[in-house]
């Protein structure tokens, strides 16, 4: 079952933009600051739930998302958990 952006949560990670050219001084803290926020919603993009047809490439143990990938062979679908090794049904 293909993932549908209008029936399923997806989440889109932030992509930073080029910065115009402004005083170094200023350059400097805005690329501070972008960065920090870019991280923090990388951070929401990995812990959010979202619906997947296929597994996420590199989990993280506590990752929780919406399996539709039949990740136990049964063709069940629902809350799957990372735990470190494997996903385990919530």
């Amino acid at each position: 079952m293909a993932v549908n952006e209008r029936t399923n949560v997806v989440l889109h990670p932030y992509e930073r933009g080029q910065a115009p050219a402004i005083e170094e001084g200023y350059v400097r803290y805005l690329q501070d600051e972008l960065q920090r926020i870019e991280k923090t919603l990388r951070s929401l993009t990995v812990a959010g739930i979202e619906v997947l047809d296929t597994p996420p490439l590199n989990p993280v143990k506590g990752m929780v998302k919406y399996n539709l990938w039949d990740e136990f062979g049964d063709g069940s679908e629902g809350l799957v958990i990372y735990n470190g090794s494997a996903w385990v049904s919530v």
